[in-house]
């Protein structure tokens, strides 16, 4: 697991990021989201076959990881994916992190639901 934006990690992955925006587009573009990674807003989490792009927030006094975008080669990333989260989910706890959030594609539900996460309106929500 990779955790950080580079250029060169970001070319790796890049293709997988923009396809998953194609396929669930969000209220950003490429642009901004490389803006945004780049002046380390938002964080880039890379595995072998898969990238992620967190955001870091504060809501009630808890400190909370956003799931932007994720992405990944098709067959296994998803599950990989999940693997990195655990090492994340560890370094969240570590820095007093209350929680990890995201709204994923419906298709991924049956399977976050089965990781740990719980529905919270549109959101998931995996609580640390």
């Amino acid at each position: 697991m990779n955790v950080g934006f580079s250029e060169s990690e970001y070319a790796r992955v890049r293709d997988w990021l923009v396809s998953a925006l194609v396929t669930a587009p969000g209220p950003f573009d490429e642009a901004e989201m490389l803006d945004k990674l780049r002046s380390g807003e938002w964080l880039l989490v890379t595995t072998p076959n898969a990238g992620c792009v967190l955001q870091f927030f504060e809501q009630d006094g808890e400190k909370a990881a956003n799931v932007l975008v994720i992405g990944g080669k098709i067959g296994g990333s998803l599950r990989e994916v999940m693997v990195a989260f655990q090492a994340v989910c560890v370094a969240l706890r570590q820095m007093n992190f209350t929680y990890l959030c995201g709204t994923p594609r419906p298709e991924f539900h049956k399977y976050l639901i089965k990781n740990g996460f719980e529905r919270a309106g549109k959101e998931l929500i995996k609580r640390l």
